[in-house]
């Protein structure tokens, strides 16, 4: 039984159609569908692929001079190639707005409800935290209801903070048919089909080798992470820090002068263990009077690592890095001619390389768009694997 079932039989209440106030809002385009990434502060409702979304439904909906006008919440991540009204309406104009799209695409949010009540054509999304047949949009003609859920035969958790997301585990692809064929798009037909999505693969992540001076706003991320691991160059280091703050990832002790002249505009230190030595333990102890946020790491996997524990027992936990490759993910199993797309870049000569893997390769790019990749059967590849899109071209 729906919600709203339940709810006006326990109150002896009739079910009609609600009454809703429509407030103008401006709007710059004429032809569009509206994509609302609202979660009411419901992590389990917050789907991490929309632009993956808009990059396939995007150059569909330009053919037909179909637009993407982008609502949600104030604090929600705006989205590339959509008009943004993200925290400009309220209620009432996002029911203006709505009841003038082709198409409303959204999680299961007030939004939908609101789509549903006005008879829009809607596209919503549901994670397993619930039934949906019981919060499903209740209005409008089904047949332009596509209800969309993750592939489970687990029972609903009915946790609104779910940690994995089970929408995500919902395919971009999937719910982009779904949305052009109610645009009346019926000719789209996905190239790839995913296998899997890494959990860090919606956060741009980029990194830089120190071969050359960067200024993060030019490349698109508000801090820079510099990999002295890679290249080890204090002076590269002393001027990366003058430019901008910067995360540092390092396998080596650097210089005290370094420390003291720059511990304010070093925003994070990774320190990868390599040793148990006297050096390293000192350098860590140098950090923390600091006050400088660090983390200690190991690829150790013998018996050395608990030597390294016990080294740097007075300053924290040392996080292994478990070693991985393809049999460790089951969407990957038996799969061959894989590909992936990167959203982790290492800046090295002024090119742009989608992995450690890559770098140690050679196989750059000019930019950070870049077609999709064969995956590199190595470790290192594997390390990294939350910042990558899997798939399988059809």
């Amino acid at each position: 039984m729906h919600v709203l079932e339940s709810y006006a039989l326990q109150n002896d209440l009739k079910i009609d159609r609600p009454s809703i106030y429509e407030k103008f809002f401006p709007l710059a385009v004429d032809k569009f569908i509206t994509l609302d990434t609202s979660s009411l502060g419901t992590s389990s409702l917050s789907y991490d692929h929309w632009q993956l979304v808009v990059n396939l439904i995007g150059p569909e909906l330009e053919k037909n001079n179909i637009k993407i006008l982008h609502l949600g919440d104030r604090g929600d991540t705006p989205l590339a190639n959509c008009y943004s009204a993200i925290g400009q309406c309220n209620f009432n104009q996002k029911c203006y707005v709505i009841n003038k799209s082709l198409v409303h695409v959204s999680p299961n949010n007030e939004s939908m409800h609101i789509a549903s009540s006005l008879g829009k054509k809607c596209v919503s999304l549901f994670s397993n935290n619930c039934f949906p047949n019981q919060f499903a949009p209740y209005w409008g003609d089904k047949k332009y209801m596509e209800i969309m859920s993750p592939p489970t035969t687990e029972k609903p958790s009915f946790n609104p903070q779910e940690n994995p997301k089970s929408i995500n585990r919902i395919m971009p692809e999937k719910i982009a048919e779904k949305v052009l064929n109610l645009a009346g798009i019926v000719t789209f037909v996905s190239e790839f089909k995913t296998l899997r999505i890494g959990n860090a693969f919606n956060r741009k992540r980029v990194e830089s080798t120190l071969a050359h001076l960067l200024d993060p706003e030019k490349i698109g991320v508000s801090s820079l992470i510099v990999r002295m691991d890679l290249n080890f160059n204090e002076e590269a280091l002393k001027a990366q820090l003058e430019a901008s703050p910067c995360s540092v990832i390092t396998n080596k002790p650097f210089s005290d002068d370094i420390l003291k002249q720059y511990a304010k505009r070093i925003v994070e230190l990774v320190y990868y263990i390599e040793d148990d030595s006297a050096a390293g333990v000192d350098f860590i102890d140098k950090v923390a009077e600091k006050s400088i946020n660090f983390l200690l790491r190991s690829r150790e996997t013998s018996s050395k690592l608990n030597d390294y524990k016990l080294a740097y027992f007075d300053y924290g936990q040392v996080h292994q890095i478990p070693t991985k490759d393809k049999q460790d993910f089951e969407e990957l199993k038996g799969k061959n001619n894989i590909y992936y797309k990167s959203n982790y870049f290492i800046i090295h000569n002024n090119s742009f390389y989608l992995s450690s893997a890559s770098l140690s390769s050679g196989s750059g790019f000019s930019s950070m768009d870049h077609e999709p990749q064969p995956i590199i059967d190595d470790p290192l590849f594997w390390e990294e694997e939350e910042h990558f899109h899997f798939f399988v071209k059809k």
